[in-house]
């Protein structure tokens, strides 16, 4: 219904991750897709973790960038480190309550994380399916081995533009090493015969890199597993001031329904987009997974999206594109 993202596959990927990964994998995507109003999970299915509150790059679309977002209305770049150790813990809450699936790399550069690797092991060994690493690749080239032995399942990597002039002017500096960097780590994925993990490139499409689309999909296609083109977001908007229900939405959101987030300070927050740092539903320090996601906050963002007057969710499905 909405033209938000363009997506290119090799493969039919679930079709891949269900063979690979078995009935678990088929069940847990199954109930992603019957997650809704009448019939919200005990548990969140996925949650994305924030490992740390900082990047190793300022890319000019991404909120951390606080001379392109001067409007934003929440703290960033704080320097916090989400603890292996409270890590743990909400994943032994979860793992018998119906997680399925984590996502360590949102909102900042997961690699910058010391435990980043343990940590989707540990989600593993306890029963969780399917693990997600987001990453600009930087720092790649350091863990070709811990990816593998850490039984990671999607690797995606951000990249945004074709050529070494475009990558500056959006992410800084990297481009030709983030570039070997993957293409090798695709050459190790295949001397090793290995399905996993699912590579992924990503490319946010802006008037500053469209004219090199069609030469970046060029490039990757037939190296990785997925290609995504993702509709550039408006974080530069002030959700206490601006507000125009007129527009038309780009998606329906339904994060509220299957997933939940928490930041490297601990913060819970009901979905995985910035916008969502301005209404968080609780902290891990004062209580638990199951209680923000049975919530009296949450409820009312899950009845705000519903009946479309939380401006804070209306905005964030307007603003792609």
């Amino acid at each position: 219904m909405y033209d938000n993202i363009s997506r290119y596959t090799e493969a039919d990927i679930e079709y891949v991750l269900g063979n690979v990964l078995g009935k678990k994998y088929l069940s847990y995507r199954e109930k992603w897709q019957l997650a809704s109003l009448n019939n919200i999970p005990s548990f969140p299915i996925h949650i994305d973790f924030e490992l740390n509150d900082t990047c190793n790059q300022s890319c000019v679309m991404c909120p951390r960038n606080t001379t392109q977002h001067p409007d934003i209305n929440y703290e960033i770049n704080k320097g916090t480190t989400l603890a292996y150790s409270d890590y743990q813990e909400m994943i032994n809450e979860g793992a018998d309550k119906g997680l399925l699936s984590v996502n360590l790399g949102a909102f900042a550069e997961p690699l910058i994380h010391d435990d980043v690797f343990d940590m989707i092991a540990y989600a593993h060994e306890q029963g969780i399916v399917d693990s997600r690493l987001i990453t600009n690749g930087l720092l790649l080239g350091k863990h070709f081995d811990a990816i593998f032995d850490s039984g990671l399942v999607n690797l995606f990597v951000s990249i945004d533009a074709f050529t070494e002039k475009k990558y500056r002017e959006i992410r800084g500096h990297g481009f030709k090493k983030v570039t070997r960097q993957l293409l090798e780590f695709l050459e190790e994925k295949e001397r090793r015969q290995s399905l996993l993990p699912i590579v992924r490139v990503s490319f946010v499409d802006m008037d500053i890199n469209d004219e090199e689309k069609s030469e970046f999909l060029k490039f990757w296609r037939g190296k990785v597993d997925i290609i995504d083109i993702q509709v550039f977001d408006d974080f530069n908007i002030d959700v206490t001031k601006k507000f125009n229900q007129n527009k038309p939405k780009k998606w329906d959101c339904t994060s509220p329904w299957v997933r939940l987030s928490v930041l490297s300070d601990g913060s819970i927050l009901p979905c995985c987009n910035f916008f969502g740092r301005n209404i968080p539903v609780g902290n891990i320090k004062e209580i638990t997974l199951e209680e923000a996601w049975n919530s009296i906050a949450l409820r009312h963002v899950r009845e705000g999206i519903l009946n479309d007057n939380l401006p804070n969710c209306s905005i964030c499905q307007r603003t792609g594109g």
